[in-house]
């Protein structure tokens, strides 16, 4: 590679779809540390160039030459350390949608070059520091929406029967949050069991969980894939599909009001809001009140529980025999709430985030 090329770097599977959009824009090649990362990203971008990034092995890898010799790095977390002994000036375009930007978080990106931020939340959230007066912002929008397909009878029925679903059906979308504060352990099983058999199910653990899993998420698998077998029109997604793909099919999404539910209103989704214990309204509010997080902007982020109903799961085996229909006849309720948040997060409903991340690079970073 010439010495003004572009390398993607991300160790962690969030940041693939980001980094994807911009490479197909402004080639690169994408590098990361991760095995699994790797995979998953020649998986679903096989089409774009990957390399390899070894700590043992050095020079004679060619993810490590790339990065030292690079004319820019773009990434899509803060890797601070990582970065500093890079000639390379450095960008971020962050992962995921960012829910919560303290003061804390700022000044862990403060070293890259460029911050290129998803809309009007992150934007207004960096603007209240005086710290980010010094660095340079650029809205360019939400990058993952540049793959997000566009919706069809015939686009439908493609992707739900490759997946072995029923296109005739409505299908619901289940995505949860990280391991250990998500709502998987607490809801995915009971979901097979109990959700009304006219309904298509995708379950969707967080990528910590599926490209990363441990005994107990493994074990968990295997019981949620036996449940399957016995119902039927069902599909264990364990992101062996585009985020934006299962989006696009689905008629309700059922989540911890989480990264994927802000992003299913793109696509204006009806949304049932699961809370449990470990991920509540009142746990987010904490949150956010220990990250000094603004209390205007804490109190915005909160009204994404405001989209649809909530249901919430303690010690008691949930039963979602009846809730999923009741949120499907209930979405024209929330239609208003779900348009003012995703035009407080996002804006623009436009496919372009790409484009002009890729001349924000040109820009100001080669």
């Amino acid at each position: 590679m010439a010495a003004d090329g572009v390398v993607y770097f991300s160790k962690m599977f969030q940041a693939v779809p980001h980094l994807a959009q911009v490479a197909r824009a402004l080639p690169g090649t994408f590098v990361s540390s991760r095995t699994s990362t790797l995979r998953a990203f020649q998986r679903l971008y096989p089409d774009l160039e990957v390399a390899r990034y070894s700590k043992r092995f050095g020079f004679l890898v060619r993810g490590n030459r790339l990065l030292k010799d690079a004319g820019a790095i773009v990434t899509g977390s803060p890797y601070g350390s990582f970065l500093k002994p890079y000639a390379a000036k450095k960008g971020t375009v962050f992962h995921g949608t960012y829910m919560m930007l303290s003061k804390d978080a700022l000044l862990r990106n403060s070293h890259f070059d460029l911050l290129c931020v998803i809309g009007p939340r992150m934007k207004g959230m960096l603007e209240r520091f005086p710290e980010a007066e010094r660095l340079n912002i650029v809205d360019t929008g939400f990058l993952p929406f540049c793959e997000y397909p566009e919706r069809s009878a015939q686009q439908r029925a493609a992707v739900l029967q490759r997946l072995g679903l029923d296109p005739q059906r409505q299908t619901v979308l289940y995505t949860s949050s990280r391991r250990g504060f998500g709502s998987w352990q607490r809801a995915a099983e009971q979901l097979v069991n109990t959700a009304a058999p006219h309904f298509n199910l995708i379950l969707r653990p967080h990528p910590s969980q599926s490209l990363t899993s441990r005994r107990a998420d493994r074990d968990s698998f295997k019981r949620v894939r036996a449940l399957i077998q016995a119902r039927g029109n069902a599909f264990l997604d364990l992101s062996e599909c585009a985020l934006s793909e299962v989006l696009s099919v689905s008629d309700l999404v059922v989540s911890d009001a989480n990264s994927p539910s802000e992003e299913a209103l793109f696509y204006d989704i009806p949304q049932l809001m699961i809370e449990t214990p470990e991920c509540s309204r009142d746990v987010i509010r904490q949150i956010g009140e220990r990250e000094a997080m603004h209390p205007d902007d804490l109190s915005q982020l909160l009204t994404l529980y405001d989209c649809g109903p909530n249901l919430y799961i303690g010690d008691q085996t949930p039963d979602f025999s009846t809730v999923l229909d009741r949120a499907l006849t209930d979405q024209t309720a929330y239609a208003a709430q779900r348009e003012r948040y995703f035009s407080w997060v996002f804006g623009s409903r436009d496919r372009m985030a790409n484009e002009r991340v890729a001349r924000a690079i040109q820009t100001h970073l080669l």
